[in-house]
């Protein structure tokens, strides 16, 4: 089963939050602050912006997704 984990990123490095892994991509979204969604390095040319990134069994990237708020 997949694990999903959620890094809400800052331009004040102390402000961004990590969270612990979740179960399901619905419990990780919860934790995101930004919820417009956005792929790919275009995410990161914001300021502010949240990351779920998708883990296999073995903690493996399967994906990551980038939402930003417009």
């Amino acid at each position: 089963m997949n694990k999903f984990e959620v890094i809400n990123w800052s331009q004040y490095t102390r402000a961004s939050e990590t969270f612990p892994p979740c179960d399901t991509l619905r419990e990780a979204m919860a934790f995101c602050k930004h919820q417009t969604p956005r792929y790919g390095w275009e995410a990161q040319t914001f300021e502010q912006y949240s990351e779920v990134t998708e883990l296999d069994q073995h903690g493996n990237i399967v994906d990551t997704y980038y939402f930003v708020t417009l």
